[in-house]
């Protein structure tokens, strides 16, 4: 059983070091077009607090957080933040689905851009290791927050985190 448990632990600090690794320093920028064919670049929302989520629809907690991202973003689209979610499943008919029974199940109209990264170049950008992983940008385009994984302690963090970063000079 300890075995295991170390084997756990281990994977676990690999990927907060390497995704930590991008804390404090500015976000890779990339260029995609979104799933309303919308030419989408990071650099383009500076300015803005930027959520970058990856997902797919076959990650348990991604199928968690995605309709928790949802409601964020009503709560939260007024102000100076926007949330670019990029799906990297294998078949864009997968998210599709998923995308039409969340928006339908929760809140319509607080729909934000969604990148189907089909061949996968936008994680390496960001050394991703696992699934989900969300990154908090601030309005100068720097990585500032780093979460792996979802749960219902991560909702009290982004908003504190979304509140700070809101609250500083772009």
């Amino acid at each position: 059983m300890k075995p295991l448990l170390l084997f756990v632990f281990l994977i676990f600090s690999i990927s907060i070091t390497n995704a930590g690794d991008l804390t404090g320093k500015p976000a890779p920028d990339f260029s995609a077009k979104d799933t309303e064919g919308k030419d989408i670049t990071l650099s383009d929302f500076r300015g803005k607090v930027v959520l970058l989520d990856f997902w797919a629809t076959w990650c348990v907690p991604c199928n968690e957080e995605f309709p928790y991202l949802v409601k964020f973003y009503e709560s939260h689209q007024k102000d100076d933040f926007i949330i670019l979610a990029v799906n990297i499943d294998n078949k864009e008919e997968h998210m599709d689905r998923f995308l039409r029974k969340c928006y339908a199940e929760y809140i319509p109209n607080a729909k934000f851009p969604v990148i189907y990264d089909k061949d996968k170049k936008i994680p390496p950008l960001f050394d991703l290791q696992s699934m989900p992983t969300t990154i908090f940008i601030d309005k100068k385009g720097v990585v500032r927050y780093i979460h792996t994984g979802f749960n219902d302690s991560r909702k009290k963090e982004f908003r504190e985190e979304l509140d700070t970063l809101l609250h500083e000079k772009g």
